[in-house]
């Protein structure tokens, strides 16, 4: 949880993953925001926040 708050860092809970619309989905293990990695990218947060 520091790192976390210090450096911003998510973590991928892959067992929340799944596929849906082309991309996987899941969420961040620690903030629980969505996470997002498209075909070919890397893992990031979603824009859709709400």
């Amino acid at each position: 949880m520091i790192i976390h708050s210090l450096f911003g860092r998510h973590q991928v809970d892959f067992k929340a993953s799944h596929w849906e619309g082309g991309r996987f989905v899941s969420h961040c293990a620690i903030c629980k925001g969505e996470m997002v990695k498209p075909p070919g990218l890397p893992w990031r947060m979603s824009q859709r926040r709400g």
